[in-house]
């Protein structure tokens, strides 16, 4: 009991507290600083992949617009075909009633118009069923597959 009442006794034991104390501290410490680097890690990942979020989100913005200014574009390409088709059937259409007018009101014309086609022209325009490239070689390769030219031209 007289080694308790010594005053070295209890400055002894002081140090040994204070110094467990500073060792638990700075083994806090220590944790507590992985702890703040693991999280700083973490962060930065973190806000790396919503930069890259955000990166992808801008690219696939501009594709989509790129893609409605091209739909705008055949759009309008469309509408212009749709309204040649339109006028290219009146014009076909007017086209008609001129020739049945004309062959109407000129016998001449009527008469050329209702005669058979000449033999030569009605062979160029019959044609076999042909399935491929072979066969419209073999068709092209038979002999006297076109007449032969006779007189001279615009006669």
């Amino acid at each position: 009991m007289a080694l308790l009442r010594s005053p070295l006794t209890w400055l002894l034991l002081a140090l040994a507290i204070a110094l467990g104390g500073w060792g638990w501290a700075a083994t806090s410490a220590a944790a507590a600083k992985g702890k703040v680097t693991t999280l700083q890690r973490d962060l930065k990942a973190a806000d790396d992949k919503a930069n890259e979020a955000e990166r992808r989100e801008k690219l696939k913005d501009g594709t989509i617009s790129t893609l409605n200014s091209e739909l705008d574009i055949q759009a309008t390409a469309a509408a212009q075909l749709q309204r040649q088709l339109g006028d290219l059937t009146i014009t076909a259409a007017t086209r008609a009633d001129t020739i049945k007018r004309l062959k109407r009101e000129n016998a001449e014309l009527q008469a050329w118009a209702d005669s058979p086609l000449p033999n030569p022209v009605i062979r160029l325009l019959q044609r076999p069923a042909l399935t491929g490239a072979a066969d419209y070689q073999a068709h092209l390769s038979k002999p006297d597959t076109l007449p032969a030219a006779t007189g001279q031209p615009g006669q």
